[in-house]
């Protein structure tokens, strides 16, 4: 899924901003804009610095507004994360290529890590209940999951510290042979060793990825990523990409 004239919108107003964990947002904004599972906007709340806005994955959307999970990692998520209700982002999107849904069909895994479970909702929702499972794996207490359980899906976590779920990394308790697709999205040496199990078993499977960015859309090529087709461009190529395609030891 694409759009290829992505909104600018200034001073969307902050509906709600949820603290969900130490450093995990939940952040909603008025905005209908729209978007699709997988695509992202670039998000801007500051006057001056730090200079550019931060790509950030939908995590739920509907025609009035949408809903970003982020984690705290610099500046720039640190300024969104004093947004009150009430205040105001500039927005860019939505942009990039999501999720491929009409290739995703029988019993579907979601694999994800840490804060790459942020686009699984959106995707989740578009699913049909009852065929998906999400494989989430944690450094400690899990966040974001409870919502995925009332839309009918099976949701298996793995925390490091076994604090919940099994303990140890979601990629011991993923088995794709249970599965006819695959998604995966979260850290790359996570989405190398899925995609891996994946290859040998011969399931297809989409990842997506994340690089930084300071266009988002394509122009300065500085989010390229190899793959077998040469160097692709997160922003614009993707974020999503054929598993197969990626040569993610580069």
């Amino acid at each position: 899924m694409t759009n290829p004239t992505p909104a600018y919108v200034e001073g969307a107003t902050v509906l709600l901003q949820e603290r969900l964990t130490d450093d995990v947002y939940r952040l909603t904004v008025a905005a209908t804009t729209g978007g699709g599972p997988g695509q992202f906007y670039m998000v801007h709340a500051w006057d001056r610095e730090p200079l550019l806005a931060r790509p950030i994955s939908i995590h739920s959307v509907d025609e009035d507004t949408v809903s970003f999970l982020y984690q705290v990692r610099g500046r720039g998520t640190e300024l969104l994360a004093r947004l009150d209700e009430g205040g105001e982002v500039t927005l860019t999107g939505p942009l990039g290529h999501g999720f491929y849904t009409e290739e995703l069909h029988g019993r579907v895994a979601i694999v994800t890590g840490g804060i790459g479970i942020a686009p699984v909702f959106c995707l989740a929702s578009t699913l049909p209940p009852g065929d998906v499972t999400v494989i989430a794996g944690f450094k400690s207490t899990p966040y974001a999951v409870a919502e995925l359980l009332t839309l009918g899906v099976d949701v298996q976590v793995a925390t490091e510290d076994g604090c919940e779920g099994t303990r140890g990394f979601c990629t011991a308790i993923f088995d794709p042979t249970a599965f006819d697709t695959v998604v995966t999205c979260g850290p790359i040496p996570m989405m190398a060793r899925v995609a891996q199990l994946c290859a040998e078993a011969v399931v297809p499977c989409q990842a997506s990825l994340e690089a930084h960015m300071a266009c988002g859309v394509g122009a300065c090529l500085g989010c390229s990523f190899p793959t077998v087709s040469g160097n692709k461009r997160v922003c614009a190529d993707g974020p999503v990409f054929d598993a197969a395609e990626v040569i993610w030891h580069a």
